[in-house]
């Protein structure tokens, strides 16, 4: 029998029998008891059980051919939802004929008697994670019924800083916020506002959020949670009325393209070969000579949040797919065969030497040797490394099974003529890595 060794341990779960190590120490010994062969073990270090967004679990899902047995210490370890666990039982293990054992409630789906435990195990499981979670909402309403803002995350809203768990206005973001409000009663544009702003001498944001800030009630001195708003403790930077009149203008004044439905062939593909920012797609309004539809450099169509306005090239969308189009067409097996001949990676030895970096740091938090939040960026920063060379391991594993046929190509090339806009979008996903745009030069970067 072939064993998989899932552990899992949030941050709050340093204690005792819940460290990395010491399950480790007993699933390994209850697999030798067995006589089992283990394939390999997978650590998810300070990730919630609430659901199934972990990477070492991720990866062991896509190992379930190669495992005859997944073996974990508790059944809360594998998740703290009731939907979860039997999804990955039901739908994942016993599908891939892998049974599943949890040591500790001496569970065993090999049975009828472990499979209806199972059922009622997680149950509790999820009752216990249930019952935090509606604590945690009735603090969160608490706090905003007093008044207070939610602090959750290390986010501070433009114009405050959070101080003792309060708002306290910052005087520079303050001051530009109230000129925002100001220039917007009078322009009517976010984007000529903008403009005024940087002419002013202002450090000019995103688009997105003025966008935001003129809609959010915060700023006339209310708090908000889960969709109600409460009489704030901080102090407004706008009036009331002063945001009325702005909610009542915002409502009337969206802009010709708002929430206009953009089919762009190549979106999120396309980039500034000379400023290196990403080219997003405009069109034009429907005049007597009909719609026209461009690609343009970000930092030409909104100089204003940009140091210097970018002067590459805007290619109209149709000459441009006709471009690509063509070098599609081009397209030959030569291409797939020879190019990008790349020395294989051991990520699964760099993944495992992660996963001994996050125990050690768990052991620390354990002996008492680093505070909490030294453990939380310790463990922050190395799951974004394991993230990392796992989505590198995947790709790496994907390249290697990626073999397009000379019947592919001549499908792709139909399909780009006469398919609906979806098809022509999956196929150009499948094929482009990236476009690079500078002036009249195209630059295409193939996924093969």
């Amino acid at each position: 029998m072939r064993a998989a060794l899932y552990m899992r341990v949030s941050t709050q779960e340093q204690v005792d029998n819940y460290s990395i190590e010491a399950q480790r120490e007993r699933l390994e010994a209850y697999c030798k008891s067995k006589g089992w062969t283990i394939y390999d073990i997978y650590v998810d270090g300070g990730y919630s059980g609430a659901n199934m967004d972990r990477p070492a679990l991720q990866q062991m899902l896509s190992d379930l051919p190669n495992i005859d047995v997944v073996v974990v210490y508790r059944l809360d370890r594998l998740s703290r939802s009731q939907r979860d666990t039997l999804t990955l039982i039901e739908d994942y293990f016993l599908k891939a004929d892998v049974d599943f054992v949890s040591i500790t409630e001496t569970l065993d789906t090999s049975t009828p008697f472990g499979k209806a435990m199972i059922g009622i195990l997680s149950v509790f499981a999820q009752l216990e994670r249930e019952t935090i979670t509606e604590r945690m909402r009735l603090g969160q309403i608490k706090r905003a019924e007093e008044g207070l803002a939610a602090m959750g995350g290390d986010y501070d809203p433009a114009g405050y800083a959070r101080q003792d768990g309060k708002l306290i206005i910052k005087p520079d973001e303050a001051e530009h916020i109230r000129t925002a409000f100001d220039l917007y009663e009078q322009l009517l544009s976010v984007t000529k506002v903008q403009r005024e702003l940087k002419r002013l001498g202002y450090p000019v944001w995103r688009f997105r959020r003025y966008r935001d800030i003129l809609s959010n009630k915060l700023y006339c001195g209310y708090v908000s949670y889960a969709g109600k708003y409460y009489k704030g403790q901080h102090e407004p930077i706008i009036s009331e009325e002063q945001f009325e009149r702005v909610q009542v203008l915002l409502s009337r004044h969206k802009g010709h393209n708002a929430h206009k439905a953009k089919q762009s062939l190549f979106s999120g593909l396309v980039r500034c070969g000379r400023c290196g920012e990403p080219y997003v797609s405009y069109h034009t309004s429907k005049s007597k000579y009909g719609v026209y539809r461009y690609y343009i450099c970000r930092a030409k169509r909104f100089p204003s949040e940009y140091e210097r306005k970018c002067e590459n090239k805007t290619w109209n969308v149709k000459k441009l797919e006709e471009i690509v189009q063509h070098e599609l067409s081009l397209i030959t097996l030569d291409k797939e065969v020879g190019r990008h001949k790349t020395k294989e990676v051991d990520y699964s030895k760099l993944i495992k030497n992660v996963d001994v970096k996050i125990e050690r740091i768990l052991t620390l938090y354990a002996d008492g040797e680093i505070d909490r939040s030294a453990l939380d960026r310790q463990i922050e920063k190395l799951n974004e490394e394991k993230n990392k060379l796992l989505q590198e391991q995947r790709n790496q594993d994907a390249a290697k099974k990626k073999q397009i046929t000379k019947e592919e190509l001549d499908r792709y090339r139909i399909d780009l003529t006469g398919a609906d806009f979806a098809v022509k979008q999956a196929i150009i996903e499948k094929l482009i890595k990236s476009i690079t745009i500078n002036g009249k030069s195209i630059s295409i970067e193939w996924r093969f």
